[in-house]
């Protein structure tokens, strides 16, 4: 797990099975995995590996994480490893709500979680969303 902000993190399913204390909150954006009965506030929002993501999940997404990191809460974003969608969420995340523009999106988050590769069209559904907003 790698915090990208001081409340929000990326990770694999594996850690948000038994997420460490600080993580309060848990998205899930991988369409194969779900968690049953979490102890958290949960969210799933079912993003395909390696496909484009439909600008309205995504924005489901970053909406769900404005609301809760609002809220007080430290958000875990996951998928099954941690390497794709949750990174595509959370670089969303931070271009539509926080202002960063892509580069330096991608930039932040490689930076934090090393080894990370973009869903397709990344930037195209993150331009869409602006759009409609």
């Amino acid at each position: 797990m790698d915090f990208i902000l001081e409340n929000l993190a990326i990770g694999e399913y594996d850690e948000a099975v038994s997420p460490p204390g600080r993580i309060t909150a848990l998205l899930c954006v991988a369409q194969e995995r779900d968690l049953r009965s979490p102890r958290l506030p949960y969210r799933k929002v079912p993003l395909v590996d390696m496909q484009t993501v439909p600008p309205a999940l995504l924005l489901e997404a970053i909406e769900w994480i404005r609301k809760t990191t609002s809220e007080g809460l430290c958000v875990l974003v996951f998928c099954n490893t941690g390497n794709s969608r949750s990174p595509s969420a959370v670089i969303a995340f931070l271009c539509v709500v926080l202002g960063y523009s892509f580069g330096r999106a991608v930039e932040h988050v490689a930076t934090m979680r090393p080894g990370i590769s973009l869903l397709p069209d990344l930037i195209a559904s993150i331009k869409e969303i602006r759009t409609r907003l």
